[in-house]
């Protein structure tokens, strides 16, 4: 077990995220990476972004996470030992995270260990990927408990550890606390949007973003005159040009921000009256935050599925992508903008159905059992080695 008051060199830890959609996989490798210096504040973690997969955006977001990310180049065979080596030869232990492609990248550093975030399948690809999995030192199963562990890890279970979420909100103060750190009235409701570059396409995004904007446009001429709508990681306000039902201008009730810190982020969801939520990272935040939920699932299984959880337990309102319009949006802002015992009993299952799991100190305990085991058997072997030398 990992014992952070043990005489040790510091730990190198590399996060790999997925770089070609959007900011989910560097916010979670970014929780990871706050719970490791928690437990050894000793610990060093670099960010590699892979150069042949990278959206741009998500340099800009590894930043605002506190890291200045290393590239890794375009790979031949005339370059690929010497490259690896640049990037990973001081590195202790690999945390990729739907990365898990470059694992054969270890062949040139053979000393790092490699943990990988599962993520639960877009098409077959725990099945396929499996001899890259059987490479792996763990897989982590980073999913609340309602999520079942889908078959095809069954062969992975000596390496498993289900987790839960990575949810890093214990020092996220109340709803009024975090209104008065982000410099917002206590009494103007909002809702919570993160575009984040439209990560299921720009079709979904457009529609998704249209349709919430003219619900609070609706709202604010019927009930709710003062409700706001705040849309936080826009990296660049011109993406937000040309989208049919938003006006060239946007009013002075809309909010745009651009990718903010991990903890600001988190100040805005839990002083947020409603979050929209597309990807499983915001549907886990929000619930954990007890922020009432209102959940269009992106194309993805995971989303899908954990949306149908959450609505079978009456925990958020869900709507369908293909029914994402206006009215839509204003019966569900409708319901969670509405005070009472039912919505509080509907954030109150959210929290129950998400939470538990050690999350991303149990994770980061692992990463760092792996590291002290690998270096108790080196030195043992280094040892051996010299014993048999001094008896030969």
């Amino acid at each position: 077990m990992f014992d952070a008051k043990a005489t040790r060199s510091p730990t190198k830890v590399m996060m790999i995220p997925s770089v070609s959609g959007g900011i989910g996989h560097i916010s979670r490798t970014a929780a990871l990476a706050r719970a490791l210096q928690k437990l050894d504040p000793q610990v060093e973690v670099e960010y590699l972004l892979d150069i042949a997969r990278l959206r741009p955006f998500n340099i800009d977001a590894t930043r605002r996470m506190g890291y200045r990310p290393r590239f890794l180049p375009l790979l031949t065979r005339g370059n690929r030992d010497a490259a690896i080596r640049a990037c990973m030869d001081d590195i202790d232990i690999v945390v990729d995270d739907c990365a898990r492609y470059l694992v054969p990248l270890r062949r040139a550093v053979p000393e790092t260990r490699w943990v990988t975030l599962a993520m639960h399948p877009v098409r077959d690809e725990l099945f396929m990927d499996w001899p890259m999995m059987a490479q792996m030192d763990a897989v982590i199963w980073p999913y609340a408990p309602l999520m079942e562990l889908p078959s095809e890890l069954d062969d992975m279970a000596h390496t498993m550890l289900r987790t839960g979420p990575f949810l890093d909100v214990d020092d996220i103060p109340d709803r009024q606390a975090a209104r008065a750190q982000l410099g917002l009235p206590a009494d103007a409701p909002f809702v919570l949007y993160a575009p984040r570059g439209f990560p299921f396409g720009r079709a979904f995004g457009h529609r998704v973003l249209a349709g919430a904007y003219e619900a609070v446009e609706a709202l604010r001429r019927r009930s709710h005159p003062g409700l706001r709508l705040v849309l936080l990681a826009v990296s660049d306000p011109a993406e937000l040009r040309g989208i049919a039902g938003l006006p060239a201008t946007l009013p002075d009730w809309v909010t745009v921000k651009g990718v903010v810190t991990p903890p600001e982020a988190l100040l805005h969801t839990r002083a947020a009256d409603a979050v929209i939520g597309e990807g499983t990272s915001t549907m886990h935040e929000g619930a954990a935050l007890r922020t009432p939920l209102v959940l269009v699932p992106g194309p993805i299984t995971e989303a899908t599925l954990l949306c149908e959880a959450l609505e079978r337990g009456d925990a958020a309102v869900v709507i369908a992508p293909q029914r994402a319009n206006t009215r839509a949006f204003v019966r569900a802002f409708t319901t969670v903008l509405t005070d009472g015992e039912e919505r509080d009993a509907m954030v109150g299952r959210a929290h129950a159905l998400i939470t538990g799991g050690g999350g991303a100190m149990a994770a980061a305990r692992l990463v760092l059992e792996i590291v002290d085991r690998h270096r108790a058997g080196r030195a043992l072997a280094e040892r051996t080695e010299i014993g048999a030398e001094q008896l030969a």
